[in-house]
């Protein structure tokens, strides 16, 4: 993982802690998400699971063939249809994985073939 890319990561989950923090009602949360965007971050539809996951600007998303696949990436999830916030997430490319337990609580990563990445899910 690069210095740079360690950096963005560390500031987008700074960001996100920041932003959760605000937090209150679903209606905040809605307005939250709008935010995000209009300052840049990527806000796209996730909808087995119903939700938006928005990722920090300058980090971009993953997408089903990527060329160029970041190591990991964070996110902030809210309802698709409330715009509620649900909870904040970790992805680790699935070359990357190794096993390590999701914190906090020591749960599993999922495997999101679609996108060839495990997902941790925080605040549940």
């Amino acid at each position: 993982m690069t210095l740079r890319h360690t950096a963005i990561t560390a500031l987008a989950a700074a960001a996100a802690a920041a932003a959760l923090a605000l937090l209150a009602t679903p209606a905040r949360a809605a307005v939250l998400q709008q935010q995000l965007e209009a300052h840049g971050w990527t806000c796209v539809a996730f909808l087995p699971a119903n939700r938006n996951s928005c990722f920090a600007p300058g980090v971009g998303r993953p997408f089903p063939g990527n060329p160029d696949p970041a190591p990991t990436y964070n996110f902030v999830a809210f309802d698709l249809t409330s715009g509620a916030f649900l909870y904040t997430g970790h992805l680790i490319r699935s070359d990357l994985y190794q096993g390590q337990r999701c914190a906090p609580g020591g749960n599993a990563y999922m495997f999101r073939a679609l996108i060839g990445y495990y997902e941790c899910v925080h605040g549940l």
